[in-house]
């Protein structure tokens, strides 16, 4: 998974593959947004041939800070903004909820900003095995 990672942050440790930018303190979401990378909006547009023909019913999905095309979606496909899409989440924070790491992955084409929202307990337990699971929320998939 670490060659799929385009920029990302964690939250006191370095992730396993030892990628990122450490930060001391969970973020709120524009903050994390802006230290994971993923402070760029997605823009809609026309899909063409070779020959400058426009292909109906699709889409581009462009990266507004360096033009990339993330992928090529359908007319009917609703974009949702990395703002939009983790803004909600800042009114958990501080309840028991906080940012570990958050990032972009597959070249901008997944963004994520995992919620983590404490433990719960595991359906089963085994003799040395935790019983507590981490719980985790949010993904937004853009292309």
């Amino acid at each position: 998974m670490a060659h799929m990672i385009e920029s990302m942050f964690s939250v006191r440790e370095k992730p396993w593959h030892g990628l990122g930018m450490i930060v001391m303190e969970a973020p709120a979401s524009a903050e994390a947004l802006k230290l994971a990378g993923l402070d760029w909006t997605v823009v809609q547009e026309p899909v063409y041939t070779d020959n400058q023909e426009l292909i109906k019913g699709y889409k581009a999905n462009v990266r507004s800070s360096d033009r990339k095309v993330l992928g090529v979606v359908s007319d009917r496909y609703k974009v949702v903004q990395n703002t939009d899409a983790f803004s909600f989440t800042d009114e958990l924070l501080g309840k028991g909820v906080r940012y570990e790491t958050a990032g972009s992955l597959q070249e901008g084409g997944y963004t994520v900003l995992p919620l983590y929202g404490g433990y719960r307990k595991k359906g089963v337990v085994y003799s040395g095995v935790n019983p507590w699971e981490r719980v985790y929320l949010q993904e937004n998939r853009v292309g």
